[in-house]
């Protein structure tokens, strides 16, 4: 059984041997050179000191504090938080942010995809309360496990990110544009795979309008992601079909910017073509595809309408597979549920409209 009172005269006793027998060493060195520390103490990590669950959490009735986080324990800039003026404290901090999302990835590797997509859902657009952002319908919530939930972690890393791009935005002046650029291009990627647009979208026109200049270009692969996240994000998410058409143009004409893809997903949305969206939503990479998820809901009730219109009867499968655009995760029991569909089931057909009965000719 956990007994708080022991550990806690294990960590005073070890500090104060600690403190009485190397605490003036320092001071001494300089006229002892003989002095040298001892094997053991030599590999003690202060962290050590303090049992692990305590570390992560108060004890009830424990006098001693628990560790802080080393990333919430900075502020913002804009309240006031001096922590990240300085360029090495910001790379510091990047560098623990970045730490931390491998982390959150190797914890959730058996399902990424769902612990990424697992932000409460709310109308806020502020990053700072819970960030949040309504998800698809068929997303599947990760296992519960021990430990922090995965859309705890998710808002610290986004909190985080956020409280870094304004410290590198305070200070421009004397920031290297480069390590603005790595800073903002990260954030995009992880906000983009976290849904949540007031991370990315500020992040992504900043990017490309300000950062990626003749003086410190962006690669030119790197200019292509971003053009193709900006230009998904306004025909997907914000249904803004002239604004996406718009900046493919510009992109053309300024980064000579050309994508097969980005074609046919326009070309798709403008023609209610869900048979050539689902065929590229299944082969592009989890950043694109998280784009482009904005309008799965769209697309795959336009798919449902025309085949309303069209048929009387269609097989279930082809309804799942067609319509939906993924069959495994989609049954038509949570089809019904999320469309409010009132078609019937037969065995393995659907019912769409029965055909009137002709009238009897008069004899």
């Amino acid at each position: 059984m956990y007994n708080v009172k022991n550990d806690e005269r294990w960590v005073v006793g070890v500090t104060m041997e600690f403190v009485l027998r190397w605490g003036n060493l320092g001071a001494n060195s300089a006229n002892d050179t003989n002095t040298e520390v001892p094997h053991e103490w030599q590999s003690i990590d202060e962290a050590s000191l303090v049992p692990q669950a305590m570390q992560t959490t108060r004890v009830p009735g424990s006098r001693l504090r628990p560790v802080a986080d080393s990333l919430e324990s900075v502020g913002f800039v804009s309240k006031g938080d001096r922590k990240l003026f300085d360029h090495s404290a910001q790379e510091e901090y990047f560098d623990k942010i970045v730490e931390r999302y491998m982390r959150f990835c190797a914890q959730h590797k058996d399902n990424l995809d769902a612990a990424l997509t697992s932000l409460p859902t709310s109308a806020s657009n502020d990053v700072t309360s819970n960030p949040a952002a309504a998800q698809h319908a068929t997303k599947s919530r990760p296992a519960e496990g021990s430990g922090p939930p995965p859309s705890a972690e998710l808002s610290t890393l986004l909190l985080s990110l956020r409280k870094l791009r304004e410290a590198v935005l305070a200070t421009a002046a004397t920031t290297p544009v480069i390590f603005s650029q790595r800073v903002h291009i990260f954030s995009i990627r992880l906000s983009i795979r976290a849904q949540h647009p007031p991370s990315y979208f500020p992040s992504l026109r900043h990017t490309l309008d300000r950062l990626h200049s003749k003086s410190h270009p962006l690669a030119d692969c790197e200019v292509k992601e971003i053009v193709s996240y900006m230009i998904l994000d306004y025909a997907c998410r914000q249904c803004d079909m002239v604004s996406a058409f718009e900046l493919r143009a510009r992109a053309r004409k300024e980064f000579g910017f050309q994508s097969p893809t980005i074609d046919d997903v326009l070309n798709a949305l403008m023609h209610d073509n869900w048979v050539m969206f689902w065929r590229v939503h299944k082969t592009v990479n989890s950043y694109i595809r998280a784009v482009m998820n904005w309008a799965v809901g769209r697309v795959r009730r336009q798919a449902l309408k025309a085949v309303g219109s069209a048929y009387l009867n269609v097989d279930i499968n082809w309804i799942l597979g067609g319509c939906t655009g993924d069959e495994e995760n989609w049954t038509w029991e949570k089809l019904v549920e999320v469309e409010k569909l009132g078609w019937q089931r037969e065995g393995d057909k659907i019912i769409i409209r029965r055909p009137k009965p002709r009238p009897q000719p008069n004899k």
